[in-house]
């Protein structure tokens, strides 16, 4: 019984109606809730702080964890070697072509009105300050974590939120090459209609042109500034 419970808190969590930091219920109303002992209530959040998704305060009660702690901490020793040009750097990119495409399969799948409305609002907020940087970095991070949330799979959501955290610097980088960022917006939009048609397929082969392109133009523009950096300057 404990597993209906286990469910619903974190369809909740995923949904965002319980946000990081939001203390839950007590144990009295959730038994109410779901129609359960306290007893189940209570195994269930011990199942669900072993997890990483809830977090006990003592004398305060449970609440919903930061899902950048702990999963962020533990890739943090990945961090070194993840610039373009280092060994770790196709690794993660490999990583999350398997992780993100199967997020975006999933989500053609699983997700709500709500999703889309939320996808399509994070690309429009995107397009309206295209010639912001900043702006566009933290709408492209959203927009990925939006996908894994749409796929209703609260681990993928934790993973991604760490992933995301470690390509900051190359995301950033990938902004700055001419054209890079309105290509990415319109990658973004052919996932979003293929998530909003319920293709898995075609979702997934959005999500995964879309990597492609990102680390290619990565790539390309890292060897672009090797050359530079090793051509002879000239004499004045």
């Amino acid at each position: 019984m404990s597993e209906r419970v286990i469910a619903g808190i974190s369809d909740a969590v995923v949904s965002g109606e319980l946000a990081p930091g939001d203390r839950l219920p007590p144990e009295r109303e959730l038994a109410g809730q779901f129609g359960v002992s306290r007893t189940v209530v209570r195994d269930a959040v011990k199942t669900l702080s072993g997890r990483g998704i809830l977090k006990a305060r003592r004398g305060a009660g449970n609440f919903v964890a930061d899902p950048e702690e702990g999963v962020s901490a533990g890739l943090g020793v990945l961090a070194e070697g993840l610039s373009p040009g280092g060994e770790g750097f196709g690794d993660l990119f490999e990583v999350r072509k398997v992780l993100e495409a199967h997020a975006a399969q999933w989500a053609a799948r699983r997700r709500s009105e709500h999703h889309v409305g939320r996808l399509r609002g994070i690309v429009e907020e995107a397009y309206r300050h295209a010639g912001d940087p900043g702006v566009l970095d933290e709408t492209d991070a959203r927009f990925h974590v939006a996908v894994a949330e749409a796929s209703r799979n609260l681990v993928l959501v934790r993973v991604m939120f760490a992933l995301l955290d470690l390509l900051a610097t190359s995301r950033r980088e990938t902004l700055d090459i001419a054209g890079r960022a309105r290509l990415s917006l319109d990658e973004h939009e052919r996932i979003i209609e293929e998530i909003e048609r319920r293709d898995p397929e075609a979702a997934r082969d959005a999500m995964l042109a879309h990597l492609i392109s990102v680390e290619s133009a990565i790539r390309f523009s890292d060897r672009q500034r090797a050359r530079q950096g090793s051509a002879p300057k000239t004499e004045e």
